[in-house]
C-alpha cells in the first residue's frame, strides 16, 4: 500500500503536463525515427553506386586500345623506321568501324558497299612524323596509310640487294662492284599496277608491301619496285638502259634469221647495231601498237635493231626469243 501513492503522484504529474508539451515531444520522435530510415537509406544506396562506376569502368575498358593491337602496332613501326620501340609514341587510338574493307585498306575511290569491320585508327609519333594505321579489332590485320613515307635505306635485306644490283649488272653491262645503292625505302604500293609502274591505275586498293630502291648506274640513277620477299624486281619502264648489255647470241641469230628472210639478203651482210633490253609496258605497246591503252601488263625483253642495207630495222624481241616483231612501219 506504501507505493499507492507514489503512483498517484506519477498520474498527477502527468496529468500537470500541459498538452502542448506531450504534442511537441511525440512529434520530435517522429521526426527522429525518419532521420534514422533516412539514413537506414543512405547506407544500403551505396553498394549500387559502386555498381554503377563498375559498370562504367568495363565500358570505358573496352574503348582502350588493347595491349595485343598496341603492341602489334608499335612492331611494325619500328621495323619500318628503325626507331626502338622505346622511342615511339601511340598518340591517340580511336575505335572505329569502317565501313566496308576498301576504306579499312585506305582506299581512295570506294564504292557504297556496307561490309563493316570493327577496328582502330591508330596514330604513331615517329620522329616528327605522325603514322596512321588501321587496325582490325584483334590486331591481326594491321595497315599503315600508304601515303606516309618511311625512312629511306632502314634495313633493305643484303639478299634483295643482291638481286637489284645483280639485276642492274646484267642490264647495263656494269660490274656490280661499279653499281651503289643510293637510296632504299620501305613502301607499300596501292595495288599491282603502282607496283608495276602503271601510269593509269584503277583506285582499288589491294596493297603489295616491299621496297622502292634506286641504284645509280654510271650517270642514270635507275628506280626499281621489289615486293618484300625480293621475288619480284621492276624496273621503271622509262629507264633507259644501256645498249648492247648482254642480248643472248640465241636471240640475235633469230632476229638476223628473220631479217634475212624478209629482205633476201644473207646474214653474213647484216649487223645488230643496237640491243636494249627493255620492259615494255603492255602487249600493245610490245606490238608497235600507236594508240595503246595506260594498262600496265609488262613484256620484259628487247629492242633490237638491226642495219639492213641503208635502213635500219627496229625489233621488239620477249626475254626468251619466243616472240620477235618487226616494227609494222618498216617498207621490207
Amino acid at each position: 500500500m506504501t507505493n499507492i501513492p507514489k503512483q498517484s503522484h506519477v498520474s498527477n504529474v502527468t496529468s500537470h503536463i500541459p498538452q502542448g508539451v506531450i504534442l511537441t515531444l511525440a512529434l520530435t520522435s517522429l521526426l527522429s525515427y525518419g532521420i534514422g530510415l533516412s539514413s537506414n537509406n543512405t547506407a544500403t544506396a551505396a553498394p549500387r553506386t559502386a555498381q554503377i562506376q563498375l559498370s562504367q569502368n568495363v565500358q570505358n575498358t573496352g574503348n582502350r586500345l588493347p595491349k595485343v593491337v598496341a603492341q602489334a602496332v608499335l612492331n611494325d613501326v619500328s621495323k619500318r623506321s628503325g626507331v626502338a620501340i622505346a622511342n615511339l609514341k601511340i598518340t591517340q587510338a580511336t575505335a572505329k568501324t569502317f565501313a566496308n574493307p576498301c576504306i579499312f585498306q585506305f582506299g581512295e575511290v570506294c564504292t557504297r558497299e556496307y561490309r563493316p569491320i570493327q577496328g582502330w585508327e591508330v596514330i604513331v609519333q615517329v620522329n616528327e612524323q605522325s603514322w596512321t594505321y588501321h587496325a582490325n579489332r584483334n590486331g591481326s590485320q594491321i595497315l599503315l596509310d600508304p601515303k606516309i613515307n618511311v625512312s629511306g635505306n632502314v634495313t633493305l635485306p643484303r639478299a634483295i640487294a643482291n638481286k637489284v644490283l645483280a639485276d642492274a649488272a646484267k642490264r647495263s653491262g656494269v660490274a656490280v662492284t661499279n653499281l651503289q645503292i643510293t637510296q632504299a625505302t620501305a613502301k607499300t604500293f596501292g595495288n599491282e599496277c603502282h607496283f608495276n609502274f602503271g601510269e593509269v591505275c584503277a583506285e582499288i586498293y589491294k596493297p603489295v608491301e616491299g621496297w622502292e630502291v634506286i641504284v645509280k648506274v654510271k650517270e642514270q640513277s635507275w628506280t626499281y619496285h621489289v615486293n618484300k620477299s625480293g621475288s619480284q624486281i621492276v624496273l621503271d619502264p622509262k629507264i633507259k638502259t644501256s645498249p648492247n648489255a648482254s642480248l643472248p647470241r640465241a636471240i640475235a641469230n633469230r632476229v638476223l634469221a628473220d631479217a634475212a628472210k624478209r629482205s633476201g639478203v644473207a646474214v653474213a651482210n647484216l649487223q645488230i647495231t643496237q640491243a636494249t633490253a627493255k620492259t615494255f609496258g603492255n602487249p600493245c605497246e610490245f606490238n608497235f601498237g600507236d594508240i595503246c591503252t595506260r594498262e600496265f601488263n609488262p613484256v620484259e625483253g628487247w629492242e633490237v635493231i638491226v642495219k639492213v642495207k641503208e635502213q635500219a630495222w627496229t625489233y621488239h624481241v620477249n626475254k626468251s626469243g619466243s616472240q620477235i616483231v618487226l616494227d609494222p612501219k618498216i617498207k621490207v
